[in-house]
């Protein structure tokens, strides 16, 4: 009988067809998540078995020509990628390229085998995978002893504790169940810089081997890594959001700590949010997913509320106690004359700490010298040529880049309109900030934390390690630095700027801002000494920033969910939005405005009521890259109704569930 394979094309990647059939040779053994090679037109491209059949499709076909020895995707990755790529409107290829690192997805086989050109490993694959530290002994408290048993009872978990309540050992102590059951783990955190620590705990408690997969491993390593997973080799796999992905057989748990982080959202293709992947995992495999946070999302908090999900509660710190939160109003700094970026209530709390010889994490989420440069006399700021945003100014190039595109020039003398020399770098990132603390503090030892000195596979990893074995006294950092780090000797915490996050046209704005505030303020008292969080605003009126300083989640939800509610947005209402590039403006607004039509009229055809279609509108980066951005959104109920309505072609690209 004749075997037909539907086989996911990597050449077809832009074309709409989802698969292609190819009969399968006879001899030739191949079940899904198979790679396969296979001719595409003239030339020969590989692919993936995504599905096998008896059935004639009625066509002639062309035979698979090779295959690999054993499968790449388990077949729980296979029924995975069909529910992603449905979910997000993608074709299955793009979310089958998200599984595999690319040397495995291109070769087939790269990183399996020991490499004789490797000569070092990054710092912190060496501390997951040297020899195991002295096992500590743990005693949970009542509260950790009760999430346990939330979590032996129900699918779905989410803990919300406050910071410092020991949601990672209730996690570990799940994990040590699952592992005496012969089951594997996946720990997922939101950043890189949560890793080394994390690490270390885990290697502490878990007496099983460990693979780590982030994108800061060398294209080598993340191959071998992924290698380790798939074969069974590690019982217990560590990564940041691409780790949802990992190929882990017998999955048993899938904890996702700090649950709501935005970092979790992947920004390019496939824009995927790590949080609704791990739940569809979750339920293909059978797993139990345990998500926990002090500021989870508030939709996923809504659906704990509501009982969808199983809630449990750590209300307690297991030491140290909430650090002293003061909120500076800086229009009343200004009125009185202070004119400088940090408050003089900041100032002399760093000074005091210093004075203690303990240590302080200053938070502005702002990378660079300088945020704009401004033309004092005609008012125009120098824009990149490709983008429509500001040029940022960086130290380390005596220049200014684009955070979009990666355009670069040099401080220009003169402004590139008027021609007036009156010209001047304005607003203040972390490299400024940076060079004002080592001023203000010439005594103190200064390191900065943010993606720009995070590039190298070790930077981040070096940055931690100094700062937690006390080799310097003041961090400086983005929202790196916001989650997640234990550091007992921080004992002073200050927030430049609370209100960048909230000029945002994001309906997660407040979200945003209550939860980098109150988490960063978590950095501080967790020891048990007197620790000061100082939040510079010019809105100390706003409940985010009120319910971040009081540290009461419960205060914050119940100030934003009514307001959700009026703008249905969600948790009670899906988003999708769609976007139409052109490097002709005119072209971009008239495909949009096309869209937007062809899709109200769509929806009033086939009787589909509960969606709403917005816009076109400019795209809050109208300019990117040298093309510009048109976008329609669709707001409502069950959104994929609408995906055979949505408009096709490689100038556009589809944000399910965006979070901004």
């Amino acid at each position: 009988m004749a075997l037909f394979a539907e086989v996911a094309v990597e050449a077809a990647r832009g074309i709409a067809r989802e698969t292609y059939t190819y009969s399968v040779p006879e001899g030739l053994d191949v079940v899904p998540g198979h790679r396969v090679t296979v001719p595409f037109g003239r030339r020969s491209t590989y692919g993936f078995v995504v599905s096998l059949g008896t059935d004639d499709p009625g066509v002639e076909t062309k035979s698979i020509t090779t295959a690999g020895a054993d499968p790449l995707l388990l077949p729980h990755q296979v029924e995975l990628a069909r529910l992603v790529a449905d979910h997000y409107w993608l074709p299955v290829i793009e979310v089958i390229r998200a599984m595999l690192p690319p040397r495995v997805r291109s070769t087939g086989s790269a990183g399996s085998g020991a490499s004789s050109r490797q000569t070092r490993h990054s710092r912190l694959l060496e501390l997951a995978l040297g020899p195991p530290p002295t096992p500590e002994p743990i005693n949970l408290t009542a509260e950790q002893d009760a999430a346990l048993e939330v979590i032996a009872g129900n699918a779905s978990t989410l803990i919300h504790g406050v910071i410092a309540s020991g949601k990672t050992e209730v996690y570990l102590a799940a994990a040590e169940q699952a592992l005496a059951q012969g089951l594997r783990v996946l720990l997922l955190v939101p950043e890189i810089s949560l890793t080394p620590q994390l690490v270390q705990r885990v290697r502490r408690r878990l007496d099983a081997p460990l693979a780590l997969l982030h994108t800061q491993l060398t294209e080598l390593e993340r191959a071998q890594q992924w290698w380790r997973a798939r074969r069974g080799d590690a019982q217990v796999v560590l990564g940041s959001r691409s780790a949802v992905f990992a190929p882990i057989p017998r999955l048993g748990l899938i904890c996702l700590d700090e649950e709501g982080s935005a970092a979790y959202k992947q920004d390019r293709t496939p824009r995927y949010e790590t949080g609704w992947v791990a739940r569809r995992l979750a339920s293909v495999t059978g797993a139990k997913l345990v998500m926990g946070s002090a500021t989870p999302a508030v939709a996923t908090y809504h659906e704990a509320r509501q009982g969808t999900i199983a809630l449990a509660t750590m209300a307690h710190r297991v030491r140290g106690h909430d650090a002293e939160v003061e909120l500076v109003d800086m229009r009343d700094e200004a009125a009185e004359g202070n004119r400088q970026p940090l408050s003089r209530r900041l100032v002399d709390a760093v000074t005091r700490t210093l004075d203690n010889e303990e240590q302080t994490i200053l938070y502005l989420n702002r990378r660079g010298l300088a945020t704009y440069v401004m033309c004092r006399d005609c008012g125009r700021s120098v824009n990149c040529l490709g983008c429509s945003v500001a040029l940022v100014q960086h130290a380390e190039i005596g220049g200014l880049v684009c955070h979009y595109c990666g355009y670069a020039r040099a401080m220009p003398s003169v402004c590139d309109h008027c021609g007036s020399r009156n010209i001047r770098a304005l607003g203040m990132g972390t490299q400024r900030l940076e060079g004002m603390v080592k001023r203000l503090w010439p005594q103190a030892r200064v390191l900065r934390l943010d993606s720009d000195i995070a590039r190298g596979p070790d930077s981040y990893f070096r940055v931690w390690e100094a700062f937690s074995e006390r080799r310097a006294d003041i961090l400086v950092g983005t929202q790196l630095v916001t989650r997640g780090l234990d550091l007992p000797a921080v004992t002073c915490v200050g927030v430049v700027d609370a209100d960048l996050p909230l000029h945002f046209p994001d309906y997660r704005s407040a979200e945003n801002t209550f939860a980098l505030v109150a988490q960063v303020a978590g950095r501080a008292g967790r020891d048990g000494r007197a620790s000061m969080v100082i939040v510079q605003t010019s809105n100390p009126e706003h409940y985010a920033l009120r319910a971040a300083a009081d540290g009461d989640y419960e205060e914050f939800y119940a100030a934003e969910l009514p307001a959700r509610k009026a703008f249905v947005f969600p948790p009670f209402a899906e988003l999708a939005v769609l976007t139409r590039t052109d490097r002709d403006d005119g072209k971009a607004a008239a495909a949009a405005r096309e869209a937007a039509d062809s899709i109200a009229s769509g929806l009033l055809k086939d009787r589909i009521d509960g969606i709403r279609v917005m816009g076109p509108s400019p795209a809050f980066i109208h300019r990117l890259r040298a093309e510009y951005r048109w976008q329609v959104t669709l707001k409502g109920d069950r959104l994929e109704r609408a995906r055979h309505l949505a408009p096709k072609g490689k100038d556009w690209s589809y944000d399910i569930d965006p979070t901004t």
